[in-house]
């Protein structure tokens, strides 16, 4: 379980990685997984880990994201 403590970083929290992708996903509209995961850890740095998926199955079942299979992208 992710649970924070006096010692988290809000750089490495599921809420603050869930609002980057949203920003990145309004920005653009539509953008492919990989372009979207670089852009994020192009923001937060390589230690994100599981983090990144984490966050955007959070936003997928809070369905605030739609995720295309067969073309592999993200949308809002």
């Amino acid at each position: 379980m992710l649970s924070p403590d006096k010692h988290t970083d809000i750089k490495y929290s599921v809420l603050y990685i869930s609002g980057l992708i949203m920003y990145e996903i309004a920005r653009s509209g539509i953008i492919k997984y990989d372009d979207l995961k670089n852009a994020i850890i192009k923001k937060v740095g390589k230690e994100i880990g599981d983090l990144f998926e984490y966050s955007l199955s959070f936003l997928y079942l809070l369905g605030k994201i739609n995720y295309n299979q067969q073309s592999d992208m993200v949308t809002i």
